[in-house]
């Protein structure tokens, strides 16, 4: 007999625990009051209005735009065929046309780059000309202080 009481005990405790249907079956019934309550007639007028503006666009747009849509798709589509072409055409004269310009761009480089080196070899040229010009009078000054040395020394002994 022990067991047995142990056991509903057990249960007993266990559906507390674990079971909370009641509970929470109030707490919804409570909520479903108070949405009621609060909303009152709103919410079905809503759904009232809601319900026309299906009915009106399934029945009024829903056909006016379909017929609509079937009557101008077909000249929309011949529209669109002859703007895809048009727009083939204007790249091809692009890419013709960007050829021809690529070529007189690089003519045009190629020549400005032989004017710059042309200016560069002349800067070269006058360089060279410059430092050669140094060194020799550097050369010719170290050669007259060599000879005025070598002059020097042989009057003092």
């Amino acid at each position: 007999m022990t067991c047995e009481y142990v056991f509903r005990d057990v249960t007993d405790i266990y559906s507390r625990l674990f079971n909370h249907r009641a509970a929470i079956h109030g707490l919804a019934n409570n909520f479903v009051k108070e949405f009621e309550e609060r909303r009152g007639e709103s919410d079905h007028v809503a759904i009232s209005r809601t319900l026309e503006l299906v009915t009106d666009c399934r029945d009024r747009a829903y056909p006016v735009t379909m017929k609509d849509l079937d009557k101008n798709l077909e000249e929309l589509s011949n529209a669109l065929k002859t703007s895809s072409q048009m727009c083939k055409r204007i790249m091809q004269d692009a890419d013709e046309k960007k050829v021809d310009w690529l070529e007189s761009q690089r003519a045009r480089r190629k020549h400005e780059w032989g004017e710059f080196m042309s200016v560069q070899r002349a800067r070269k040229d006058r360089v060279d000309t410059d430092y050669e010009h140094f060194v020799k009078n550097l050369h010719s000054h170290y050669s007259e202080l060599e000879e005025k040395l070598k002059g020097g020394r042989a009057k003092v002994l």
